[in-house]
């Protein structure tokens, strides 16, 4: 089994963008259990991510940075996707091109 001392280290060490997706989900997964036990609890130290070949442990003091921790996994996760299925097309069209039905 390899333990990792960060959520950083165990990201890094997947090879590609999927596994990297998969290792970010599955540290979301743990952090939201994280946040669920700190909302019952109100003073979470830390929480374990042991996915039966890894094992993670890392210290939050407070339930905001639990939220921080997941909203900037969630931001890295869709960078990775971006990557993964190419960027993203946004296409302007003029309001004149849209049929309009007046209803009074």
């Amino acid at each position: 089994m390899v333990i990792y001392n960060s959520e950083n280290l165990y990201i890094q060490s997947q090879t590609d963008l999927l596994g990297k997706i998969t290792a970010i989900d599955n540290v979301i997964n743990a952090l939201n259990t994280a946040m669920l036990n700190a909302a019952t609890n109100q003073n979470i130290q830390e929480y374990s991510l042991n996915d039966g070949q890894t094992q993670i442990r890392t210290v939050y003091r407070t339930m905001d940075s639990i939220i921080n921790g997941i909203t900037a996994l969630e931001r890295v996760k869709q960078r990775y996707l971006a990557q993964l299925n190419g960027n993203r097309v946004v296409r302007g069209v003029d309001s004149s091109n849209f049929n309009v039905v007046n209803r009074r």
